[in-house]
């Protein structure tokens, strides 16, 4: 089940992300913390993501939707495009909140729960690795970075099984936001 609170944690880390993309000088062909991939770049994924997340809530086919991994989601109003995608994707949260749906993601099938936490952390995670490119000590808001780490952990080892991850590293200091890239072996 998804609880109000998970929706608020949907919402707090759209709006940031969102927020990170009004600002457009941080949006451009300069390299992000993702390696090989631009700030653009980035930027892209996280937007292609929504289409694609939404996508499993209808049951289809992974394949179907694999074309926005590479298409231009951004275009000339980040933001806007993001708050648009996201919000189909909220209501598709919404709308199955009470169920036991089983999604179908590419790494394995997964309940909306946990989808959600995917997406809490792609928007955490992605918006850090654009946001400290200018900034490198830029902190990742407390509550978002507590719900990853108290809800992210069965994630992180779903991404680790599979690759997408590297392996857990020790934090470089107290602050949540080292524990939170530490967890998904990023510091």
């Amino acid at each position: 089940m998804i609880s109000d609170g998970d929706l608020q944690k949907l919402d707090l880390a759209t709006d940031v992300f969102g927020q990170l993309l009004s600002e457009q000088h941080l949006i451009g062909s300069q390299p992000s913390r993702c390696e090989g991939w631009s700030t653009r770049d980035v930027a892209n994924h996280v937007l292609g993501g929504s289409i694609r997340y939404a996508h499993y809530f209808t049951g289809g086919d992974p394949a179907e939707v694999a074309w926005s991994r590479t298409a231009d989601h951004v275009g000339d109003d980040p933001s806007s495009a993001h708050h648009e995608l996201a919000a189909a994707l909220r209501r598709e949260f919404v709308r199955h909140r009470d169920d036991r749906i089983v999604l179908h993601h590419p790494l394995e099938d997964v309940d909306a729960p946990t989808l959600l936490v995917m997406r809490v952390q792609e928007l955490v995670l992605h918006g850090w690795d654009i946001a400290s490119v200018i900034d490198p000590d830029v902190e990742m808001d407390p509550g978002l970075c507590r719900f990853l780490l108290d809800r992210g952990e069965s994630v992180r080892a779903m991404l680790r099984e599979h690759g997408a991850i590297g392996p857990e590293t020790k934090p470089a200091g107290a602050r949540l936001t080292s524990q939170v890239l530490a967890a998904w072996g990023r510091e």
